[in-house]
C-alpha cells in the first residue's frame, strides 16, 4: 500500500475483485494496524476470502538489532515466504513450488 490512512478503499476492493488472497506485511504490531483495516474493509463489503496478515507480535520484545527482531518474528525473506507457502499452498501451482526449492 502506499499509504495507510486513509485506506485506498478502491484500490483494495477492486484487488479483492481480481486476487485470490491478500498479504499485509508491516514491521508494527498486527493488532490494530494497517491489515487489520484492510480486514474490516472486506468484511464491511461482505468479501471473504484467505487473509495473511503479518506483522510484529504484540508483546515485548528482547532488544536486538531491527534485523534479529524482525527474523525472530518470522519478518525475514526466509520467514515471509514460508508463511506464504504454508497458507496459501492450495493458490500456488505445483510447478511453481518445485522451481522455487
Amino acid at each position: 500500500m502506499r499509504f495507510v490512512k486513509p485506506l485506498d478503499r478502491a484500490m483494495i476492493l477492486e484487488l479483492a475483485r481480481s486476487h485470490q488472497g491478500f498479504v499485509t506485511l508491516e514491521d508494527n504490531v498486527i493488532a490494530g494496524g494497517a491489515g487489520a483495516g484492510v480486514g474490516e474493509l472486506l468484511a464491511a463489503h461482505g468479501i471473504s476470502m484467505p487473509i495473511l496478515h503479518l506483522g510484529l507480535p504484540d508483546n515485548y520484545l528482547d532488544h536486538a538489532s531491527r534485523e534479529e527482531l524482525l527474523a525472530e518474528s518470522g519478518l525475514d525473506v526466509a520467514g515471509i515466504e514460508s508463511a506464504i507457502r504454508t497458507r496459501f499452498a492450495s493458490l500456488i501451482p505445483v510447478a511453481a513450488m518445485r522451481s522455487a526449492g
